[in-house]
């Protein structure tokens, strides 16, 4: 019961920091969406600082275990570096809030945001290098500069986070963001030059 209610104000924090940012989020909003008293969030979780520093912390935890589900099952590394590439541009586009610096948020909770993402980048940049390692063992990535091909496609994913106005509002349609995925997996797979014009 005491787990139930605390996932409960977490669950509600997030999509009231999401929707609304941080500064228009208080803890009474948050207490009256969850149903529960202002006193027992303060209960639970001490401050307010607190209760969004976990709300982060479990969106950033449910996002890391999407990313490794969606590529647990597949054994080929070429299809899970494709798949890989899909859901790591679906997350940034869905939770496009966590991927822009906002001017409007306070100072303390971008630190928090960036904190966070680098925490989520992380497990990306983890997860990245096991597949291209499998790769090469399997003989299907060339064994030279497999780091730094680990490095550059992690930086380009992080380069790919929506515009502020698409963190308030992530309505992109899936399709593009399927389309954009596979174009980028198929320039890092088969480059820009055509077979004619490969030296």
């Amino acid at each position: 019961m005491k787990a139930r209610i605390k996932e409960v104000i977490l669950e509600t924090a997030w999509k009231m920091i999401r929707r609304h940012g941080i500064n228009k989020t208080s803890l009474d909003d948050v207490a009256r969406s969850a149903m529960v008293a202002k006193a027992t969030i303060y209960n639970y979780f001490g401050s307010k600082d607190q209760v969004y520093k976990e709300a982060l912390d479990r969106k950033i935890g449910f996002m890391a275990e999407q990313l490794n589900q969606a590529v647990a099952s597949l054994s080929s590394p070429l299809e899970k570096l494709n798949v890989f590439i899909r859901e790591s541009m679906k997350i940034t586009h869905e939770e496009a809030f966590l991927f822009t610096d906002e001017q409007s948020q306070s100072q303390r909770f971008l630190s928090k945001l960036a904190a966070a993402r680098e925490r989520f980048f992380a497990v990306q940049e983890r997860l990245l290098q096991g597949i291209l390692d499998e790769g090469v063992k399997e003989g299907v990535f060339p064994a030279h500069n497999i780091a730094r091909a680990s490095k550059f496609i992690g930086y380009l994913l992080r380069g790919l986070s929506p515009a502020p106005d698409k963190a308030r509002n992530p309505t992109s349609d899936q399709t593009d963001i399927h389309a954009e995925a596979a174009s980028l997996f198929d320039l890092l797979c088969h480059g820009l030059l055509s077979r004619e014009g490969k030296t």
